[in-house]
């Protein structure tokens, strides 16, 4: 998926972490929905390429096992 796409999803979290997220989105002059996908998108852009293909090839090993 190329990085301008995108995919719709729905999750779902505590009313606890709702209210903290929403505070930090009022903090960061942002909606919460924009606030969660910018948040979501810096750490999966934390992620190093080789570091996600370790991942995988770890989770295939243990598949096997």
């Amino acid at each position: 998926m190329r990085n301008n796409q995108k995919k719709r999803k729905l999750i779902d979290i505590s009313d606890r972490t709702g209210k903290i997220l929403g505070m930090m989105a009022v903090q960061n002059n942002m909606s919460f929905k924009t606030y969660i996908e910018t948040l979501l998108d810096d750490k999966a852009n934390e992620i190093v390429e080789d570091d996600l293909i370790t991942w995988k090839d770890e989770s295939r090993k243990e598949k096997k096992n």
